[in-house]
């Protein structure tokens, strides 16, 4: 148990760290679709095919720096779980 809330205080800060910078990112893609001039060029298309990714992941986390903080009971199912949605629209994105 203690090593899982020694992982809840990394899943937490990576987290939030995570979150800070897909929001940034967000931001800069909208930003770039609502003005007139595109100033990301084509660096905003390569933004576009990490940004469900980003989201996907940084939820990850943020999940299991909660999940690490109740239970083993909890964070397996969790983990299986982050695996199986990320897994699915990996196939869905790829259309393996």
């Amino acid at each position: 148990m203690i090593i899982l809330k020694n992982f809840s205080k990394f899943f937490t800060y990576l987290g939030q760290i995570m979150a800070f910078l897909t929001i940034i990112m967000l931001g800069l893609i909208y930003l770039n679709q609502a003005l007139p001039v595109k100033f990301l060029g084509e660096f905003a298309t390569q933004l576009e095919a990490i940004k469900d990714y980003a989201v996907i992941l940084t939820i990850t986390v943020c999940g299991l720096g909660f999940a690490c903080r109740r239970s083993l009971f909890l964070f397996i199912p969790f983990c299986l779980l982050a695996i199986c949605a990320l897994a699915c629209y990996s196939i869905v994105l790829f259309k393996v």
